[in-house]
């Protein structure tokens, strides 16, 4: 029960993360780690979804959400038109560089 109990602590710090994360960058946390997730190369929607550990209905929100501003683009897959790849967009690679330069604090756990 104390691991139930811990977990509760988590999930609050990881709260106050994510609504510093909505203040100061205008992102939400599923969103920054999808940027964080494309920085290095693109991916397709389900690779995101599985590095992010979100489902994929949600992955698909979070992707909508952050091509609605300007952070990523997409493109169809070279081999199979119906699929789509996920890139950072140049706004997008500012957006990783502004959360590297300011990161915010995670929350001390108890």
């Amino acid at each position: 029960m104390r691991e139930l109990c811990r977990l509760k602590e988590i999930f609050r710090a990881i709260y106050v993360f994510e609504t510093t994360l909505k203040k100061r960058f205008r992102l939400s946390l599923n969103e920054a780690l999808a940027l964080c997730a494309l920085e290095q190369n693109e991916k397709n929607s389900r690779e995101l979804a599985q590095e992010i550990g979100i489902s994929f209905s949600r992955m698909s929100r979070v992707l909508g959400s952050l091509e609605q501003k300007g952070l990523i683009k997409r493109t169809f897959g070279a081999d199979d038109r119906r699929k789509m790849i996920f890139s950072l967009s140049p706004e997008g690679r500012r957006k990783i560089s502004e959360l590297h330069d300011h990161r915010p604090e995670l929350p001390l756990l108890p």
